[in-house]
């Protein structure tokens, strides 16, 4: 009996020792192969960084790039508005003169015009009564 529970147990011995050499093997092909990931993942992860620094640097020049436009666009901006004040009070200034210049040759041109028409009818009558005149007088 002896003989028998020995021989179960040796039996059982190599069982458990066929197992545990499968999964040891199993561990080590398992360790392997994440050994193998971590070591792509690691390159792919130093490439994306890379990448992500170059990117990040652009979008600081960008950004730096379209501070400088912006501030560049809002100077322009000033100017343009400061040129069209000017313009506007250019031409208000103008308008105001040249209205008030206007008004004042209007107003001499109509008081020459009223002066030589009343001088004009003023002979007209003069010389309508002299010609009147002159005819009865001979």
């Amino acid at each position: 009996m002896i003989e028998v529970i020995l021989s179960i147990g040796v039996a059982s011995f190599i069982i458990y020792a066929a197992f545990s050499i499968a999964y040891i093997i199993s561990m080590k092909r398992t360790s392997e192969t994440t050994r193998d990931f971590l070591k792509n993942t690691e390159a792919d992860v130093k490439g994306t960084l890379a990448e992500l620094k170059g990117t990040l640097e652009n979008m600081r020049k960008i950004s730096g790039d379209v501070s400088s436009v912006t501030t560049e666009v809002r100077q322009i901006s000033d100017t343009v508005a400061g040129l069209d004040k000017g313009i506007r009070d250019l031409y208000e200034y103008l308008k105001r003169g040249l209205g008030a210049e206007t008004e004042a040759n209007l107003a001499g041109l109509r008081a020459g015009i009223t002066t030589g028409v009343a001088t004009l009818i003023q002979n007209l009558k003069e010389k309508g009564s002299d010609d009147h005149e002159g005819r009865t007088g001979k």
